[in-house]
């Protein structure tokens, strides 16, 4: 589980600090050649050689093989830890502009983006090497890194450069970190979280292993104490006894070398100075506003999505409410009328939309209609304008008049008669009224007609030519069209 080449670069630079690095004897066999400081690491050896292909190092004699677990390996950890605990590394970022970088990690859906300001600073962090052993009946034995921001003692995860070895000491010294403690349990929390899953599946493979082992050795004493239990033999007793023994020790063994054991070896700090850069963006459409403050770290893979407010989610491509919230596209509405998004906190603190009673439509505070009587919202679309009493009511409090067929609020189309205020309430008129006129312009035979009746509303006229038993209704728009004409028994 260790990776080779991390193994590869540690051991070339541990060697370049500590003596004069790695010369190439034959191809993949290296020569060290050990100061007399750092021979007591190593046994007094004045050389070594050393491969890192366990198969090089098997065809050669008197060659170290340099991987994790290895006899060599684990003095070169050993001797690292002891005389250089911590160490300074300052790395200057450069990177593309702030604009494209935006562009391609920060992509609002339904506003525009500008960069107000950018500042750029040197920010220390604390970077924990350690090694992890996990050991059954195998071991398993591997670096890792966790880097924690002095600041926020929360772990930052970045380019593999920051981890490497081979990047350069601060000319401006050591950087003085506080409460050094408080970052250290902060990266072995960290640690532990990257490698619970590991654990646990180690774990569960010995213990299917161990479980395996007991079943074996139980069936075969358990087999071979009945076998002597059936047996007549006089020593029979003493022997099942000490199969019994056995077993019992061959099981404690069996625990035993399946035991989990997990160690984790802090091996060296570093202070790494890695520069940031914080940038204030302004997002607006229409009405709406958000001023969002970032930190950035060129060396890393862009920005990180932005936290959607509503519910925590990272998304690229946030959405920009109506009340100034930055969201992520399940947690905002929009209005079907027009393009007014809200985010489900708007929504359920302010009502910022609203959903139509009869369709199930969002829509927005600017196209809204409210019921008169039950005080439900609908849309446009599902909403009646009484022409009498000039009411909004949604469908449910619309009725239709069975005289003039036009369509109003309940209040003014009563049972039992059905008939709207109206055409209950009609006028006389003479035949010098203008509606009157305008139908016995439609067919001459109205024009011997002498009694008429007249009423009209905010929408509809309603003109009568009365018949001794017959009359004839007609129903005319604002704009003088015929909408209705028929014949009525009485009025």
């Amino acid at each position: 589980m260790s990776d080779a080449s991390t193994d590869e670069s540690f051991v070339r630079r541990y060697f370049e600090i500590r003596s004069t690095g790695l010369r190439e004897e034959t191809p993949g066999i290296f020569l060290a050649t050990i100061p007399e400081t750092v021979r007591r690491a190593f046994e007094g050896a004045i050389a070594l050689r050393i491969a890192f292909d366990p198969a090089v190092a098997a065809s050669a004699p008197n060659v170290e093989i340099a991987v994790v677990g290895s006899y060599l390996m684990d003095r070169i950890i050993e001797d690292a830890v002891r005389e250089g605990l911590h160490g300074v590394a300052r790395i200057e970022a450069r990177s593309a502009p702030l604009e494209s970088i935006l562009a391609q990690s920060f992509r609002p859906r339904n506003a525009t983006l500008n960069v107000d300001a950018t500042q750029t600073t040197s920010v220390p962090h604390i970077l924990f090497n350690f090694r992890v052993r996990l050991t059954t009946d195998e071991r398993i034995e591997r670096l890792e890194s966790v880097l924690i921001d002095s600041r926020s003692a929360s772990e930052r995860h970045t380019a593999p450069i920051v981890f490497g070895e081979g990047v350069p000491v601060s000319a401006n010294g050591i950087a003085v970190v506080q409460e050094v403690e408080a970052h250290y349990r902060a990266a072995c929390r960290a640690l532990e979280a990257r490698i619970e899953a590991d654990v646990g599946t180690f774990q569960e493979q010995a213990r299917t292993l161990l479980e395996e082992e007991r079943r074996r050795i139980k069936e075969y004493f358990d087999r071979s104490i009945h076998e002597l239990s059936e047996s007549k033999a006089g020593n029979a007793q003493d022997e099942m006894r000490a199969l019994e023994l056995e077993r019992e020790r061959r099981l404690e063994e069996a625990e035993e070398k399946y035991r989990f054991v997990g160690e984790i070896e802090l091996c060296n700090v570093r202070t790494v100075l890695l520069d940031l850069t914080a940038a204030s963006l302004a997002i607006s459409h229409r009405g709406a506003r958000k001023v969002l403050s970032i930190e950035y770290d060129p060396l890393g893979n862009g920005l990180e999505p932005v936290a959607c407010e509503v519910c925590g989610a990272r998304t690229p491509e946030p959405v920009l409410c109506f009340g100034g919230h930055l969201v992520g596209e399940e947690c905002v509405q929009g209005c079907v009328f027009c393009d007014q998004v809200h985010c489900q906190q708007c929504i359920s603190t302010k009502g910022a939309i609203a959903t139509c009673g009869a369709c199930g439509r969002g829509v927005c505070p600017d196209h809204v209609e409210v019921d008169a009587l039950s005080r439900r919202p609908y849309c446009p679309d599902h909403i009646h304008s009484c022409a009498i009493c000039s009411r909004t009511v949604g469908p449910e409090y619309v009725r239709t008049c069975r005289t003039c067929e036009q369509a109003y609020c309940a209040v003014c189309v009563s049972a039992p008669s059905d008939q709207c205020l109206t055409c209950r309430s009609l006028d006389i008129a003479g035949t010098d009224d203008p509606s009157v006129a305008a139908v016995q312009g439609l067919d001459p035979a109205l024009a011997r007609v002498a009694r008429w009746r007249r009423g009209s509303n905010h929408r509809y006229t309603i003109v009568v030519a009365k018949g001794l038993i017959w009359s004839q209704l007609f129903v005319l728009a604002a704009q003088g069209a015929v909408l209705v004409r028929k014949k009525v028994l009485g009025i």
